[in-house]
């Protein structure tokens, strides 16, 4: 591979010569040495050496993207972190930043990563509570957080109105008639937005005068429990699920024990991924800007790498009800 030497060498200039060619530094080279130069660049095939670049200039295009997760887990299976995590590198990437991924929910792990990567800045997702206080405390990089819940006034922080979305998924499932309703979560101990959503759909189904079924709140995918519900007298006529994949699975199950979605138990998601309107029947969900959380928080961070002093920000992003085939409505 060729280097910053094979080009000066074949040009008969300095290195420095051609380093400045390549950051379009032309003051002290003739228009037609320049010419030269980027025509053997592109012979030679050469590529900037990204990391030596960064050393040279003291600063970095690189941002740690640190996931709450078992680190011997693929979490791009869950076609959330999919969507997520590949606009967060779109946009970065339009930003000329690079992400660096590492999954993890060890705080001396991301304390060690953080303080060995040569990075600009760092970005959590999905970490909790406990770990978002310990890590704000070893970070001094500009930092940005999404998709968790903390108390801290200091931190910068983009997510969404969970709350508001269980709210709406509530609202509309008692609009069309159900009122023995269960609920499905995936990490609800540990996951701050889980609890938001389910703090938000309890206190709209009070506000109805209906309540959860009996036993019917799983704060995890537990199939054989959500079975043994499904096959009694108990058994809800409509679930509120906290993400679209839980819905999905719910859907399986139903059909795996002969009953129907929505004819026989209607069915909510929170998110709208695409499984959403691809699952049969098509689902009813709350939808979430996936883009547009990644872009805000790309934008922030950037905003705080280029002024440390800024003051920290937090954006909340509203969600909507999108209404489709999975809950059917119910005669008074």
């Amino acid at each position: 591979m060729a280097n910053l030497k094979d080009i000066a060498d074949a040009a008969g200039v300095s290195i420095t010569t051609v380093s400045n060619v390549i950051h379009g530094n032309y003051r002290r080279v003739s228009e037609k040495k320049v010419e030269e130069i980027k025509q053997l660049i592109a012979r030679f095939g050469y590529v900037p050496n990204q990391a030596a670049q960064t050393l040279a200039r003291r600063g970095s295009r690189v941002v740690a993207v640190i996931a709450g997760g078992n680190e011997n887990e693929n979490i791009f299976l869950n076609p959330y972190n999919a969507a997520y995590f590949g606009a967060l590198a779109m946009h970065l990437y339009q930003n000329n930043y690079y992400p660096l991924v590492r999954v993890s929910s060890d705080v001396r792990t991301i304390e060690q990563d953080i303080r060995g990567w040569n990075v600009a800045g760092v970005m959590f997702n999905g970490l909790f509570m406990r770990s978002l206080n310990q890590i704000h405390s070893l970070s001094c990089l500009p930092a940005i957080f999404t998709d968790g819940y903390c108390d801290l006034p200091e931190i910068n922080q983009v997510r969404i109105d969970d709350e508001a979305g269980g709210r709406l998924a509530a609202d509309y499932l008692t609009e069309m008639g159900h009122r023995r309703i269960g609920f499905i979560g995936t990490a609800l101990k540990e996951s701050g937005a889980e609890q938001a959503r389910l703090n938000g759909f309890c206190g709209s189904l009070t506000a109805h005068v209906t309540a959860l079924a009996e036993n019917g709140i799983f704060p995890a995918w537990t199939p054989e429990r959500i079975s043994s519900l499904l096959l009694s007298a108990q058994r809800p006529t409509a679930f509120f699920c906290s993400s679209d994949l839980a819905a999905v699975r719910m859907i399986q199950l139903l059909h795996s024990l002969g009953l129907r979605v929505p004819d026989d138990v209607s069915l909510m998601g929170f998110d709208d991924l695409p499984i959403a309107a691809l699952s049969s029947p098509r689902l009813s969900t709350i939808a979430q800007n996936i883009d547009e959380k990644a872009r805000l928080a790309v934008e922030m961070l950037i905003r705080h790498i280029n002024n440390r002093m800024l003051p920290p920000e937090q954006i909340v992003l509203g969600v909507q009800l999108v209404r489709r085939d999975s809950v059917r409505q119910l005669s008074e």
